[in-house]
């Protein structure tokens, strides 16, 4: 039997320049760097023997991909070490980028060269992911970013005047963004001088006993800041595509677009997680030792999640081929669309707009207290 095509890769690089107060994705700041990059250049080695055994395991293999995602942490601090290293690590294993391939790498203001650049470009980075987050000098220190806003203004000049394809992390919810009267669209408004042809604009999460706790905006405050973004983005030329992702025609993140398609995605590096479709599998790296863990979803779970993925990107998605309850059904959905939820709707087959995307987890409920999930 062929084994089934993997065609999506994501590693994470474990390692920053500084820890933020909010963020809670696996990192560390290095202490010895030339010895904890080749102990994490070790791991990978290590940890694509076993990944390749997992998925012959279960009747898939990786030879040619269509998407790599360099995530972290700050994978732009390895630099030309890493373009090299990556770049050979491909080679040794075969693993192929095809033509079209769109092979991200996450970048950090104040956390790149341009010898860097360079080389990532060499080694086939055609696309970048700049973790600018706010272009308020006194947000990013709120925020505890340990880049410069001379530092943001010298990465967007950069990318935009060397053509390069690049999408902004920018976040909402703010802590004193109410009290401070934080003018989000002001900020925008001159990203888009820059010409970025994608925007990912995240609602602050916070983890227990967060610095700022006391001094995050109210959800009423967050609904309205969330919705001036949306009808902006919209009227500047970009599509609502996802919950917190804006892009502009045909430049969607055909990595995450398989995350959010429930599609397989291979992963190596410290706790990054992947997805097995044809196993219905999700596994995760462990941080300390080059293993994972396996996590094989129910029926239930897999509806659920499929479900709750189908809807967080505004392609129609069909309920029925989920829920055997169409009466009820139709119910929910005539609900939703009088309330102003929903982008486009085909019988049971529907999108959200940027309202729904807002009450996702709401309209889940809804889905939960009808016993129709």
């Amino acid at each position: 039997m062929k084994n089934h095509p993997i065609e999506s890769l994501y590693i994470h690089f474990p390692f920053c320049r500084h820890l933020c107060n909010y963020c809670d994705f696996y990192k560390n700041i290095p202490v010895d760097k030339e010895l904890e990059y080749g102990e994490f250049e070790t791991s990978l080695v290590e940890g694509y023997s076993e990944l390749e055994q997992f998925l012959l395991r279960n009747n898939c293999e990786i030879s040619s991909l269509n998407t790599l995602y360099l995530g972290g942490g700050t994978p732009s601090l390895w630099g030309v070490r890493g373009a090299e290293f990556l770049k050979n690590f491909l080679l040794e294993r075969n693993i192929k980028l095809s033509s079209t391939c769109e092979f991200t790498l996450e970048v950090n203001p104040g956390a790149w060269t341009r010898e860097a650049l360079s080389s990532w470009q060499s080694s086939g980075v055609n696309r970048y992911s700049l973790g600018i987050q706010s272009l308020d000098a006194n947000f990013l220190k709120v925020i505890d970013r340990v880049h410069s806003i001379d530092d943001v203004y010298e990465t967007l000049k950069f990318f935009h005047e060397h053509n390069l394809s690049f999408s902004v992390d920018f976040m909402l919810g703010l802590p004193f963004s109410e009290k401070y009267n934080r003018d989000i669209l002001k900020e925008l408004e001159e990203i888009l001088d820059y010409a970025p042809e994608h925007i990912s604009l995240y609602i602050l999460t916070t983890k227990a006993g967060y610095i700022h706790r006391d001094h995050l905006p109210s959800e009423e405050y967050i609904e309205k800041e969330y919705l001036d973004v949306a009808n902006f983005l919209r009227g500047k030329g970009f599509d609502h595509y996802e919950v917190s992702n804006f892009a502009k025609k045909g430049k969607e993140s055909r990595h995450n677009l398989q995350y959010w398609r429930s599609e397989s995605v291979a992963a190596l590096g410290a706790s990054a997680t992947g997805y097995l479709k044809e196993a219905a599998t999700r596994f995760k790296w462990k941080v300390l030792e080059s293993k994972y863990k396996e996590e094989i979803l129910t029926e239930d779970e897999l509806r659920l999640e499929e479900i709750y993925m189908g809807l967080r990107i505004n392609q129609l998605y069909d309920l029925s081929l989920q829920i055997e309850d169409l009466k009820t059904l139709e119910q929910v959905i005539s609900h939703w669309e009088k309330s102003s939820y929903l982008k486009e709707r085909v019988g049971y087959k529907l999108s959200l707009n940027s309202r729904g995307f807002l009450l996702l987890d709401s309209l889940m409920n809804d889905l939960f207290k009808y016993k129709l999930i």
